[in-house]
């Protein structure tokens, strides 16, 4: 059969087999798997398909990956693999140009050709089949051309739909036949004929303007007009909804299609391309997802059913809401391959949903189902898949039960595989003698294999690698590493250390050098290090940076185990590690330090300053000293705790000057100087003066003159009586002038001054 299509393909024009010949003869690509590379990334990197690896070991006749070692030359079939996946294109554009014609209506054997040769021509691209994969896309794509010129031809025919999609039982019954039969895939409906499915059962019609409703379970409708007419191209479309649901997509590129909806008592018309009804006991449910209105017809009552909204009708009128929003799915993630035979999907809870529509396709555009599952109540669903990629979506039920908007569709994949992961290791190397306790152990596998060493479980990098350090026993060890594939499959790969005893050295850094924080650290631009050592006198001491591992000095341990050597430092903390050799230049011992340069002195902070003036007999000064490891005031020591001090000085009557000063471990020193006036006398008044200055009818002033060393407080209250009558205020004070001055308007009567209050900072008072 495939060579009869082939001679076909090649009559309706030239096909891909020749610009692909070249291709197809060329020698394969020769490639060196470095340290670096793993199976999966050089395939994906090379023919820009990972999955294509079990592909490239049966071409270099190599069992499993775990052979696989660095500098092995693999060949790859790159020009080749370019010519399949040219041709498997093109063949796929020539069926899409078909079907978007009408080729599932007006050519069904036809198109079911071109599908069918493709999918040949993927099944062996995907088994090495390089020229098979090129000849049956050219067979596709002269079986999807052919499709194309019949289409064509039959634009100006009678409409027609075509059963595209079939999950369970469905059955259908044209006006001719006397019962109700089953419907299969592609079969032809005309018009008037009556469509139902049955529970569990969905079923997708494609109009030919590629409009498609999807008939869910218990649903029963009758296509009641498909008409095509010849003068504008457009397509006219009417459904009687009997009972159950319905999912519409309508063609959005066209605007000559018209399409109807009739359920008993209501009459529908849509320019909305995305909608769903429901007609059953209770009523009839509209819901539109689109932003054109859905326009509902019942008696004389006209209704509109915007974006995002929803319509219940009953015997009792209309009910309008808002449909929920999308769920998000939670599992699997996006892309994700199950290898179990079963999978469990789940999203998250919904606030305000009562139910859940599930919805599992084996396309993106949810034409082919393979699950429908309506009113789930929990958020979850469990369900057996035969291996294939699949597509889902869920959305939530609100109390009418109308469904919300789908949530964004994810992809997923169920897969059997039977090939044991790639799996080696790169170090240690066999039969190694080692004189410390642990070992690093580096080695690569699939970067989905769950990794084991000796038991524990390692995480490997994107790329596969993994490094992971085991300590050893005394003696033979054996380091024993598995790999798991998500789908079971095992590799593993062993080898032999020998941990051989070292002695045991330690080294103690002298507490005597200054630190900051974690870090020794001085003033100058060397540090010199001190420390001791149980090591044997002259043992070799190498000082390196641990980033580079590059030694900066070299010294020996000395006669009584003192080291000593000193570093360049800088601002910047730097780190050094400290070795001790055996004689065979094993290193036996070492520690890691840092150090630093500090020239910043102690930031010493007062929680308050101390009053510029006080009456108190002391005062507290209290506070954080930062780094400082010693404080004095006016060369006193201060105690320091957890880097806070606090400290009660008695006064002097006068002035009282402190200077605080504070030192770092490595000698910044810090000087702060403050003082405090202790005044225990209240102001001087020297001079008293209530009139009226302007005259017998001006206003009235009081003046009050005053000195204090710590200063007047700016309001001073008053009494006055003026003709018997009291006035109270407040001067305003002026510590530098010694003036407290007050005004007050005009007003008859004789002046006395009953009592005025000047207070120093100090809170001393003077009464007059």
């Amino acid at each position: 059969m495939w060579r009869i299509g082939l001679l076909l393909a090649c009559m309706m024009g030239p096909t891909s087999l020749p610009a692909a010949e070249a291709d197809l003869n060329a020698p394969l690509e020769v490639v060196d798997l470095s340290d670096q590379d793993t199976l999966r990334g050089i395939v994906e990197r090379y023919l820009g398909d990972p999955d294509l690896w079990p592909t490239v070991l049966k071409i270099n006749d190599i069992a499993s990956p775990a052979d696989l070692v660095p500098g092995i030359q693999l060949r790859l079939p790159v020009r080749q693999v370019k010519a399949a996946d040219e041709a498997l294109k093109a063949s796929l554009l020539a069926i899409q140009r078909a079907t978007a014609e009408g080729a599932r209506i007006f050519a069904p054997v036809q198109i079911g050709d071109a599908i069918r040769n493709r999918e040949t021509a993927v099944s062996s691209r995907e088994l090495g089949l390089w020229r098979e994969a090129v000849d049956f896309s050219a067979i596709a794509t002269g079986f999807a051309n052919e499709a194309l010129d019949i289409s064509i031809r039959q634009r100006d025919r009678s409409a027609e739909a075509i059963v595209s999609d079939v999950q369970g039982r469905v059955e259908g019954r044209a006006p001719a036949e006397p019962s109700w039969s089953d419907r299969q895939l592609d079969d032809i409906l005309v018009e008037f004929e009556r469509l139902r499915t049955l529970s569990a059962s969905t079923t997708q019609v494609t109009f030919r303007d590629l409009s498609r409703l999807r008939l869910n379970p218990n649903s029963n409708a009758t296509i009641q007009r498909m008409r095509s007419d010849p003068l504008t191209g457009g397509e006219v479309t009417k459904v009687s909804l009997v009972e159950g649901d319905f999912y519409a997509l309508l063609n959005q590129l066209s605007d000559k299609s018209q399409f109807e909806i009739d359920v008993p008592g209501v009459e529908t018309t849509t320019n909305s391309a995305d909608f769903w009804i429901k007609n059953d006991r209770t009523g009839a449910r509209f819901v539109n997802y689109d932003t054109p209105e859905l326009e509902i017809r019942q008696g004389g009552d006209r209704i509109t059913v915007g974006e995002g909204e929803g319509v219940v009708l009953t015997g009792q009128g209309a009910e309008r809401t808002r449909v929920l929003t999308a769920p998000r799915l939670v599992y699997p993630a996006p892309g994700e391959t199950i290898y179990t035979r079963s999978v469990t999907l789940t999203w998250d809870v919904f606030e305000g949903a009562q139910a859940y529509w599930l919805e599992v396709a084996r396309d993106a555009g949810f034409n082919q189902m393979q699950t429908s599952e309506w009113g789930l109540r929990e958020t979850g669903f469990e369900g057996a898949l035969p291996p294939g990629r699949y597509h889902w979506r869920v959305a939530a039920l609100d109390a009418l039960g109308l469904p919300g908007e789908w949530s964004t569709a994810q992809d997923f994949a169920m897969r059997v595989d039977t090939t044991p992961p790639f799996l080696t290791l790169l170090a240690p190397g066999p039969g190694v003698i080692s004189d410390e306790a642990s070992v690093e152990v580096l080695g690569a596998s699939e970067p989905d294999a769950q990794i084991t060493l000796n038991g524990i479980a390692v995480t490997p990098g994107r790329d596969g690698a993994f490094i992971a350090t085991l300590p050893l026993a005394p003696g033979p060890n054996t380091i024993s590493v598995t790999a798991v594939d998500p789908a079971g499959n095992s590799s593993a790969r062993s080898l032999d250390v020998v941990y051989r005893l070292a002695v045991a050295v330690d080294i103690a850094l002298s507490p005597d050098i200054p630190r900051l924080g974690d870090a020794l650290a001085t003033k100058a631009e060397e540090l010199s290090v001190l420390g001791t050592t149980n090591a044997q006198p002259g043992a070799p001491v190498v000082v390196r940076d641990p980033a580079s591992g590059t030694p900066v000095l070299r010294a020996e341990v000395g006669p009584a185990g003192e080291i000593g050597f000193t570093v360049p430092v800088d601002e910047a903390a730097r780190a050094f590690t400290i070795e001790i050799l055996s004689p065979a230049g094993a290193t036996e011992g070492s520690t890691r330090f840092q150090a630093v340069q500090d020239r910043t002195p102690p930031d010493v902070v007062l929680d308050l300053p101390p009053p510029r003036a006080t009456g108190d007999p002391d005062v507290t000064l209290a506070g954080s000293a930062g780094d400082a490891v010693w404080l004095e005031l006016n060369g006193a020591p201060v105690p320091l705790e957890a880097g806070r001090f606090e400290v009660t000085v008695p006064l002097e009557r006068g002035q009282n000057p402190f200077e605080l000063l504070a030192s770092d471990a490595v000698g910044n020193v810090i000087a702060s100087k403050l003082q405090t006036l202790y005044d225990i006398d209240p102001p001087e008044v020297t001079s008293v003066e209530l009139g009226r200055p302007s005259g017998p009818d001006g206003p009235i002033e009081l003046i009050v003159m005053a000195r204090d060393a710590s200063g007047l407080v700016q309001a001073a209250p008053f009494l006055i009586a003026i003709g018997g009558a009291e006035r109270e205020g407040f001067l305003r004070c002026d510590s530098e002038t010694g003036t407290c001055r007050a005004s007050l308007p005009a007003e008859p009567g004789a002046l006395e001054l009953i009592e005025v209050v000047i207070e120093d900072y100090a809170g001393n008072a003077a009464f007059e």
